[in-house]
């Protein structure tokens, strides 16, 4: 075989590894079956990828917070549990006891296919489903975030959030691209709860970026959610070694905690994906 036609091989091989997207996905295996929720979230996300309160001895160490379930619906998947009472931030909660969390989430030690750098696309899709009666205040409940690793800035660029507001139940869809949050879309509780809902975000990663998300039921197909740009701030980075990373599930303040009616609250979440 003559040296040109290796070299062509090679080329072509390289383009086609090039223009291979990378697909990382976590699917829960069902309830008492296969690995448990967090080796499963392990293998997918990195050793550190849970902030769970459990994992915390001076937190709730006492109980699981994201275990398996399965419906006939979308089959297996995992349920996120709060606690109000006895669930705290992490082992922040002597800095931070104005808040509560229990999230999945991608960071340094996260494989690459899972970091958004500058000027690169990637897409995120899931499946969510919220109860009827979640405890919501008039401050934030993060379902799902595009957080910023950069220089401290500390507010995500993307979110999925609920609230109580002036008598209403909404789940809005926010952008900040640097402190301040904008509203892009939202919708009331009674056309998001209790079903499940499917999720894909595209973005492109970059001050000039672009942003593609829609949710919508999964029952009917109707859109609840949605917002498009092609010229929209998505990016905070100052470095080479900045990115930004999606967190999953329930993340919420204290602040109004007499609003909070549940003692305990749970989402579920199905069918991860990302692909850069």
């Amino acid at each position: 075989m003559s040296n040109i036609l290796l070299l062509l091989i090679s080329l072509a091989f390289s383009t086609f590894v090039l223009s291979t997207p990378m697909v990382s996905t976590l699917k829960a295996d069902g309830p008492n079956q296969g690995l448990t929720a967090y080796e499963l979230i392990q293998n997918f996300g990195g050793k550190r990828s849970i902030e769970s309160p459990d994992l915390y001895p001076d937190n709730h160490p006492s109980e699981k917070h994201i275990y398996e379930d399965t419906d006939h619906i979308v089959g297996n998947h995992f349920v996120f549990v709060l606690h109000r009472d006895l669930d705290k931030d992490r082992d922040k909660y002597i800095k931070f006891n104005d808040r509560q969390r229990n999230e999945i989430k991608a960071y340094g030690g996260s494989k690459a296919s899972l970091k958004g750098f500058e000027g690169e696309t990637m897409t995120y899709r899931w499946k969510f489903k919220l109860e009827a009666d979640m405890s919501l205040s008039k401050n934030f409940s993060h379902f799902f975030q595009l957080k910023s690793v950069d220089d401290g800035i500390g507010m995500p660029i993307l979110t999925i959030s609920a609230r109580s507001y002036r008598g209403d139940r909404w789940l809005a869809l926010s952008h900040a691209p640097i402190k301040k949050a904008v509203i892009l879309d939202k919708t009331l509780w009674p056309e998001v709860a209790e079903v499940w809902l499917e999720a894909e975000c595209t973005v492109t990663y970059g001050n000039n970026g672009a942003l593609d998300i829609t949710v919508k039921r999964m029952s009917d197909r109707q859109i609840v959610l949605t917002y498009q740009s092609e010229n929209l701030d998505m990016w905070r980075g100052t470095q080479k070694d900045h990115f930004v990373r999606p967190k999953w599930g329930f993340y919420r303040s204290l602040k109004s905690k007499h609003m909070l009616v549940n003692e305990q609250d749970s989402i579920r979440f199905a069918d991860f994906e990302v692909i850069k």
